[in-house]
């Protein structure tokens, strides 16, 4: 006589319909979770990164000034553009406006304040050039500033 366990049928795997419930489910969970999750590390980082990004490039700028100045008495020009929500500069040398580098910045990142930031054969800014810039997403906020007299830049969080 057969027990009543070797009567009943081994199990294979899941139904289709026990498959879809799962993943409905799952699904269900990942909308509802999703939209609560704390992404203001990854808009902070953002904004941080471009930040030392453009002080870099404002730095690479005034080198490229004091380097050159036996061959370039105009210096150079670190240009930002603004088109719509998007941002764009570029590393300009004055003398022949010739474009040594450029870089766009993303989208989710606000730059706001002077557009052009001249420096001069001794690395120090250029009468009418601007001091400042304001690099931000969402409600983190980096000061980027450049001394005139010495051409230094610093960088400061909001």
């Amino acid at each position: 006589m057969l027990s009543r366990f070797q009567h009943m049928r081994r199990r294979q795997g899941y139904t289709v319909a026990e498959l879809v419930v799962v993943v409905l489910i799952l699904g269900v969970l990942t909308y509802v979770a999703v939209p609560r999750l704390p992404f203001t590390a990854r808009k902070r980082s953002l904004a941080e990164s471009t930040a030392w990004k453009i002080v870099t490039d404002l730095r690479r700028t005034r080198s490229l000034a004091i380097l050159h100045a036996a061959t370039n008495p105009q210096g150079y020009a670190l240009d930002v553009q603004r088109r719509g929500r998007g941002t764009a500069y570029q590393i300009v040398n004055l003398s022949n406006s010739r474009i040594i580098d450029s870089h766009v910045v993303n989208q989710s990142v606000l730059c706001e304040g002077g557009p052009r930031f001249e420096f001069s054969p001794l690395g120090a800014l250029k009468d009418g050039s601007d001091r400042a810039l304001e690099v931000s997403a969402e409600d983190h906020t980096f000061a980027i500033a450049v001394i005139p007299a010495t051409g230094m830049v610093k960088c400061v969080q909001n």
